[in-house]
């Protein structure tokens, strides 16, 4: 069984070893293929930018960024070898692990997860208990599903106290725009296609780490069994994607254009752009600050796994320690 001192020893060698990336030890750029969790935005600029600047060749890498369907399909695709890396809700990641996959998560890409609840300003909404009695548009497949009842829970609410509306990904924002449903439970990220639905000043919004469910968000994983056989490549990998955060922290127009121009049609460059606040809070924390982009922290991965299971049974309850490692992070830090 994986310890904390193990856990703490791995990090401590990962940390030693992080400076040693390069194209050195590579005959030729390594194929490897990073598995979104869902159509380019802007959780993932930060990778198009780092590509756009050499960052991965430099570490030896060839990536090839593959839009998702989903977290628990991106879970599925790296699971049975179709992709090397991927990102994907962390509960769900936990999830997977639970029901018997070989998972572990490498990097935080969300420190704070932006699980939230949209409605209208208007709407009487204020806080969590005025979510009783509504209509919520969610896909059926939404990760909010998952962590609703701990939210519920969290702030004395019955977790069927809300009906669930199925709708589809794109069409949450027209669920509450025609009054189909009074609320949605969105990405915080996506605030600015909020208001470009409902226009400025008449969106409202519960943030669920505000309100009792602290837990981690969109994370990096991998296989341990290709982590085991490739670390120096793993740690590479972190590192030029940390870069990319702390570039486009630094410009995230920059970031936004790297995105645009590589992935082309359909997409909203000034949505984008007017999202990258909104992301940099969710993912540049105090913890980022003081150990790192994307550094776990054994406590809260705790807690992102108490919370996850309490919505559901699991085969298997995963350990903190096994969950996630430090190993591979390079820590880097935040622009300033």
């Amino acid at each position: 069984m994986t310890t904390r001192r193990t856990l703490i020893r791995a990090t401590a060698l990962g940390a030693l070893a992080a400076p040693v990336v390069g194209r050195a030890g590579f005959a030729q750029p390594r194929k490897v293929t990073l598995q979104l969790n869902w159509f380019p935005s802007g959780d993932h600029s930060a990778l198009f930018l780092a590509r756009s600047r050499g960052w991965y060749a430099e570490a030896g890498i060839d990536l090839a960024i593959q839009r998702g369907q989903g977290s628990a399909d991106t879970v599925q695709r790296v699971e049975i070898g179709q992709a090397e890396f991927g990102q994907a809700d962390t509960p769900t990641i936990i999830t997977g692990v639970g029901r018997g996959a070989s998972l572990q998560v490498i990097g935080i890409v969300l420190d704070k997860a932006g699980n939230n609840a949209f409605f209208r300003k208007d709407s009487g909404i204020a806080k969590p208990a005025d979510l009783a009695g509504k209509k919520v548009a969610l896909p059926p497949g939404d990760s909010h599903r998952v962590l609703w009842p701990a939210f519920a829970r969290a702030n004395g609410l019955n977790p069927e106290a809300i009906t669930m509306v199925n709708v589809r990904p794109e069409g949450k924002q027209a669920a509450v725009a025609t009054g189909q449903t009074e609320v949605s439970f969105d990405q915080y990220t996506g605030y600015p296609l909020w208001e470009k639905t409902l226009g400025k000043g008449n969106v409202g919004n519960l943030l669920w780490a505000d309100y009792g469910l602290q837990l981690y968000g969109f994370a990096y994983f991998a296989k341990p069994e290709f982590l085991a056989a490739n670390g120096a490549l793993a740690r590479g990998f972190l590192a030029a994607t940390y870069r990319g955060w702390a570039a486009a922290q630094a410009d995230p127009r920059a970031a936004v254009e790297a995105l645009a121009n590589d992935v082309g049609a359909g997409i909203d460059r000034t949505a984008l752009l007017e999202a990258m606040p909104y992301v940099m809070d969710l993912a540049i924390t105090e913890r980022a600050r003081a150990n790192g982009i994307g550094w776990i922290d054994e406590a809260l991965m705790a807690k992102t796994i108490e919370i996850t299971l309490t919505a559901q049974t699991l085969p298997n309850t995963p350990t903190a320690a096994a969950i996630g490692t430090n190993a591979f992070n390079p820590k880097v830090m935040p622009a300033a």
